[in-house]
């Protein structure tokens, strides 16, 4: 099991975003993908209001155990 390290600070990238197609992950410090999202489920389901909705996907996240509330998400790109 991985330790999550207090302070750690986790990337989102959106990789695809067009003509009803959206991929994006999230990415540790090393660079390592550890949650990936494919297609409009986490929109439909409500946890992301958009598609760089940073703090409901940092809810979700820390909701499945991937992040805690100490730890930063931040933008790791600008597409």
């Amino acid at each position: 099991m991985t330790q999550l390290l207090r302070g750690a600070v986790y990337r989102y990238f959106i990789n695809l975003d067009e003509r009803g197609c959206f991929y994006a992950d999230v990415r540790n410090s090393r660079g390592r993908s550890i949650f990936e999202i494919k297609g409009f489920e986490i929109f439909e389901d409500g946890w992301m209001q958009h598609r760089s909705d940073l703090a409901g996907l940092k809810r979700y996240l820390v909701h499945l155990g991937l992040m805690t509330r100490e730890q930063h998400l931040a933008m790791g790109n600008q597409a």
